[in-house]
C-alpha cells in the first residue's frame, strides 16, 4: 500500500511542481525582463545626459581656441575625456566642417564625416561604428555653429553588458529561490498526499466491493473528517451490498427456475411454437413444431423461415413480422398428409422504448378435428337430405288436404252451427301444420346449405354482377314481408358503381337474409339498403331502426344456431343459420361481413365484395379457365348439354399449354392449376368433369392431391386421368394412367372413356322440362350432372344402368311406377313440392 501511495504522492507532486514551475518561470521571466529593460532605459538616459554634459563642456571651453584655430590645445583637451566611462570618441569640427582634432587612432571613420550638426540645439544620432559597435553620437554646436561643432560618442555596448549582467544575476537568484520553494512545496504535498493516497486506495477497494480495509488519518483537518466519512460510507455500502447480493442470488434462482419452467412449457406444448425475429430469422422452435413438419434435431435458430418451412408458413411469418399488430391465421399442410391450423401475431414491447421484436406463430394439428367436422357435415347433409323426402310429402299433402277441406268439405258443413267451432279448429290446426312444416323445411334447407358450403360441395356460378341490381331484386323478393308489417325498404345505390365477380343468386341470398332480419326486428321504418364503392371494394349496408344488439351478443350472431335474446323464455324466430350462411357466402367472395349496433338505436349490417379485377387471391381468382365458344341453347339446356370441363394439373407450363390446346380443339372447357393446393382449390370451386394429374410435382405431389380430392365429398367421384413420366403404380392413385410422352389421340380416347363411364353414374335426373322447372327457388346440388328428361326417357336410361338420384315433381307421382322405381339398385328418389315443374 505504501508503494502505491508513494506513486500517487509523487504523481501529485509532479503535477503541482510542473504548475509551480510554469507559473514561476512566467513570473521570473516577466520580472527579469521588466527590471532589465528599466535598467537599460535608465543607463541609456544617463549616458545621453553624460555625453551631452561632456559635449557642452568641450563646446564652452573651446570657443576661443576654435576661433584661433589652436588644434593642439583642442586635442589635449578632448583626450582627457576618453578616460570617462562610456566615452568612446570625441572630435571637433570647425564651421567649414573640417575636423580640427579627434581621438581616433589611426584615423577617423568616414561615416562620422557626413554627420551634419544643428546650429541651435543638440543633435543625438544612434550609429554603429567599427570597432566601437553601437554608439550614440551627441553633437553640440559651438557659438550656434559659427565656430563649429563638438561630437561625443557614448558606447552602448557598456549598457548592454551591464544589462545582461543584471539579468544573469537576477535569474540565478530566482533559480535558487525557485528550488527552495519546490523543496518546501514537496514537503507540504507529501504531508497532504499520504492521507489522500490512503483515501484513494480505500475508494479503489470499495469500488471492487472489498470493505475489509480501514483508514487511519490523524491530520486534525478536513482530510481526517473525509476519512471518517468514507469509512462510515464503506460500512453502509458493505451492508447494502450484502443485502443486495442476497436479493440478486434469490432473484437469479427465481429467474432460472422461471426460465426452466417456461422452457419446459414450450418443450411440452402440444401445439407447435415458432418465434421469428423482425428480419424473419428463427429464434425459438419447440419439439412439437419439429414433429409437425418432420424436422430433425438440427439447430435451426438463425435460419430463414423460408429455408426450413413450406411457403404457407413463410407467408404467415412475413405478415406478422411486418409488425402491423394484426392477427393472421390459416390452414396449412403438415407432414404425413396432416392438416394444421396456424395463428400468429407480432411481438411488441413497451419498455424501455416501444418497439417490435418479431412475431410468434402457433400451429395445431387439426387433422382429427377436420375428420370429425367432415363426419358431422356428412351426417347433417345425409340426415337433411333424407328428411327432405318425408317433409316434402308432409308439406305437400298438408296443403292438398287444406285445399280440399276449404274447397269441398267446409262449404258442405258451413250451415251446421254445431260444427262451426270444430271447422275453425281444424282450419287453425291445418294452418299450424303447414306453417310448422314450412319452418322445418326452411331449417332443413339452411342446415343442408351451410353443411354443403363447409364441405365445399356448393357449385358456384360466378359472373359479372351489379350489386345495385342485387339490392333491387332482394327488395322485391322481400316485398311481401315488409309490406305486411307496414314498413318501407329504401335502396340507395351510388352512381357509376362497378360490377363484381360473384354468384348472383348467392349474393341475393345474403341481402335477402339481412333485409329479412332487419324487417323482423324493426317496428318503425324505413330499412335502408345502400351500396357504394370504398377503394377496391363495394360496401353494402342494411340499416334498421330496431332495438339494436347488446355488445356482449355482437360476436355471437355469426355463429351457427346463435340468436339474439333469450331463446329459453321466448320463441326463437328462424333457424339461427341465416347470418352464418351469409358469412360463408361473403368470405367465399373474398369479402368480410360485420355488424355495428347500439342498443335502442338499431343496427347496421355491412359486407364488402371486391370489384371485378381487384379481388384478393381466393377461390374465384385462383381458377384459370379457358372456355371455348358456347352455344346459348346448350347453356339453357343445363349442364348435361354443356361442354365437358377439364382441370389440367401439371407444374410444367409447356405441358399445360399442350394439353389445354388438345382439349380446347375438341370443344372442352379447360381450367389450369400448377400446384397441388391450387388444384384442390380449383376442383372444389368449379367441380370439373375430368381432372388430368401429374404425379411428380414439388411440394404436394399428385398422389397426395388425389388422396385429398377423394376425401372431399364434392370431388371424390370426379374421374382422374394420371399423366406422368413414371409407370407402374399410377392407376392405383387415379382412375386411368398415361405415360409421357402422350399423343393427342390416346389422350382424347382416355378422357372420353372416363367421361362416358361417368355419364350413367353419380348423376341426378329431374323428371320435367328444364325450361319450365324453377323448383320453387330450390337448387339441385349434385356431385355429377343434372339432367331434365321425361318419364319415358328416364326408364330407358334406367335400363341402360343409370345410377344416381331422381327428383320427381309431386304432379308426376301418379305417372311414375314408384314401386318399380324403388326396386332398382343404386337409385335414390326425392319428391319435389307441388308446382315445382309447372
Amino acid at each position: 500500500m505504501s508503494g502505491e501511495t508513494r506513486i500517487k504522492g509523487i504523481s501529485l507532486f509532479m503535477k503541482t511542481g510542473l504548475l509551480a514551475f510554469c507559473l514561476f518561470g512566467v513570473i521570473s521571466t516577466l520580472t527579469s525582463a521588466l527590471t532589465a529593460w528599466t535598467l537599460y532605459d535608465h543607463m541609456t538616459r544617463e549616458y545621453l545626459s553624460k555625453g551631452t554634459a561632456i559635449a557642452q563642456s568641450i563646446a564652452g571651453a573651446s570657443q576661443e581656441i576654435l576661433l584661433n584655430r589652436d588644434a593642439a590645445t583642442v586635442q589635449s583637451m578632448i583626450d582627457q575625456y576618453l578616460e570617462i566611462e562610456g566615452v568612446v570618441y570625441v572630435f571637433v569640427v570647425d564651421a567649414d566642417g573640417l575636423v580640427v582634432s579627434h581621438t581616433f587612432v589611426p584615423e577617423m571613420p568616414p561615416i562620422l564625416r557626413d554627420i551634419q550638426g544643428m546650429r541651435h540645439r543638440t543633435l543625438v544620432t544612434p550609429l554603429e561604428i567599427e570597432p566601437f559597435g553601437r554608439v550614440i553620437d551627441i553633437c553640440q554646436p559651438v557659438l550656434a555653429g559659427l565656430a563649429g561643432h563638438v561630437h561625443v560618442g557614448m558606447g552602448k555596448e557598456v549598457i548592454i553588458a551591464y544589462f545582461w549582467e543584471v539579468v544573469i544575476k537576477m535569474q540565478a537568484l530566482l533559480f535558487f529561490i525557485f528550488w527552495g520553494c519546490v523543496g518546501l512545496l514537496y514537503l507540504v504535498i507529501r504531508r497532504i498526499s499520504r492521507p489522500l493516497g490512503q483515501l484513494t486506495e480505500y475508494a479503489r477497494k470499495v469500488a471492487a466491493h472489498d470493505f475489509s480495509d480501514s483508514i487511519d488519518i490523524r491530520t486534525r483537518d478536513e482530510l481526517e473528517v473525509l476519512g471518517r466519512a468514507m469509512m462510515s460510507m464503506g460500512q453502509e455500502l458493505a451492508l447494502l451490498f450484502s443485502e443486495m447480493e442476497s436479493e440478486v442470488d434469490k432473484a437469479t434462482a427465481d429467474l432460472r427456475e422461471h426460465m426452466a419452467y417456461l422452457a419446459a412449457i414450450i418443450d411440452n406444448l402440444a401445439d407447435g411454437l415458432l418465434v421469428v425475429g423482425v428480419k424473419g430469422e428463427i429464434t425459438v422452435l419447440n419439439p412439437a413444431m419439429r414433429e409437425l413438419f418432420g424436422l430433425d434435431e438440427k439447430g435451426y435458430e438463425g435460419s430463414r423461415v423460408q429455408q426450413v418451412f413450406p411457403t404457407e408458413v413463410a407467408e404467415l411469418t412475413k405478415a406478422i413480422c411486418g409488425c402491423e399488430g394484426k392477427v393472421v391465421s390459416g390452414e396449412i399442410a403438415l407432414s404425413r398428409g396432416r392438416t394444421g391450423k396456424a395463428v400468429g401475431s407480432s411481438i411488441h414491447v413497451s419498455e424501455p422504448a416501444p418497439r417490435c421484436m418479431g412475431g410468434v406463430l402457433l400451429v395445431r394439428d387439426i387433422t382429427r378435428e377436420k375428420e370429425l367436422d367432415q363426419l358431422k357435415t356428412d351426417f347433417i347433409s345425409t340426415v337433411s337430405h333424407e328428411l327432405r323426402t318425408p317433409m316434402t310429402s308432409v308439406l305437400g299433402f298438408s296443403k292438398i288436404i287444406r285445399k280440399k277441406l276449404e274447397k269441398s268439405v267446409f262449404p258442405l258443413l258451413a250451415e251446421r252451427a254445431e260444427v262451426e267451432k270444430p271447422i275453425e279448429q281444424v282450419r287453425s290446426n291445418m294452418g299450424i301444420i303447414v306453417a310448422e312444416a314450412e319452418r322445418l323445411t326452411e331449417l332443413i334447407n339452411d342446415v343442408l346449405d351451410i353443411a354443403r358450403m363447409e364441405a365445399g360441395e356448393i357449385q358456384w356460378r360466378d359472373e359479372e354482377v351489379s350489386l345495385g341490381a342485387v339490392l333491387e331484386q332482394s327488395r322485391e323478393a322481400t316485398r311481401g314481408l315488409w309490406q305486411s308489417k307496414g314498413l318501407e325498404v329504401v335502396t340507395q345505390v351510388a352512381g357509376g358503381l362497378p360490377r363484381v365477380n360473384g354468384d348472383r343468386a348467392r349474393l341475393v341470398q345474403v341481402v335477402v337474409n339481412l333485409i329479412s332480419n332487419a324487417v323482423k326486428f324493426t317496428g318503425v321504418g324505413p330499412v335502408v339498403c345502400s351500396a357504394r364503392q370504398e377503394g377496391d371494394d363495394i360496401l353494402v349496408s342494411v340499416r334498421d331502426n330496431g332495438e339494436g344488439i347488446e355488445p356482449g351478443d355482437m360476436h355471437l350472431i355469426f355463429d351457427k344456431f346463435k340468436q339474439v335474446g333469450d331463446t329459453l323464455t321466448s320463441k326463437p324466430e328462424g333457424t339461427g343459420l341465416g347470418l352464418p350462411i351469409c358469412r360463408q357466402i361473403v368470405e367465399r367472395h373474398n369479402g368480410r361481413i360485420w355488424v355495428e349496433s347500439e342498443p335502442g338505436k338499431g343496427s347496421v349490417f355491412s359486407f364488402t365484395i371486391p370489384v371485378s379485377g381487384s379481388a384478393k387471391a381466393g377461390d374465384a381468382k385462383a381458377v384459370s379457365c379457358r372456355p371455348p365458344e358456347i352455344d346459348p341453347d346448350e347453356v339453357a339446356g343445363g349442364r348435361a348439354n354443356a361442354k365437358p370441363l377439364v382441370l389440367v394439373v401439371d407444374d410444367d407450363p409447356s405441358l399445360i399449354e399442350y394439353l389445354s390446346q388438345v382439349f380446347e380443339d375438341q370443344g372442352f372447357i379447360v381450367c389450369e392449376a400448377m400446384s397441388g393446393p391450387e388444384a384442390i382449390r380449383t376442383a372444389q370451386s368449379v367441380l370439373p368433369d375430368l381432372i388430368t394429374m401429374d404425379i411428380m410435382m414439388p411440394g404436394m405431389d399428385g398422389r397426395e392431391v388425389i388422396e385429398r380430392l377423394r376425401r372431399i365429398p364434392a370431388t371424390r367421384s370426379i374421374p382422374i386421368l394420371v399423366i406422368t413420366a413414371l409407370s407402374g403404380v399410377e392407376e392405383e392413385a387415379g382412375d386411368m394412367a398415361l405415360v409421357k410422352p402422350v399423343d393427342d389421340v390416346s389422350l382424347l380416347e382416355a378422357a372420353r372413356a372416363l367421361l362416358d363411364g361417368r355419364e350413367c353414374c353419380n348423376s341426378c335426373i329431374v323428371l320435367g322440362d328444364g325450361r319450365s322447372c324453377d323448383l320453387n327457388g330450390l337448387a339441385v346440388l349434385c356431385t355429377g350432372d343434372v339432367r331434365f328428361t321425361s318419364v319415358e326417357a328416364f326408364w330407358k336410361l334406367a335400363e341402360e344402368g343409370f345410377r344416381g338420384t331422381v327428383f320427381i315433381p309431386a304432379e308426376e307421382c301418379g305417372n311414375v311406377e314408384l314401386k318399380r322405381l324403388s326396386g332398382l339398385r343404386g337409385i335414390s328418389v326425392i319428391i319435389l313440392p307441388p308446382s315445382a315443374c309447372a
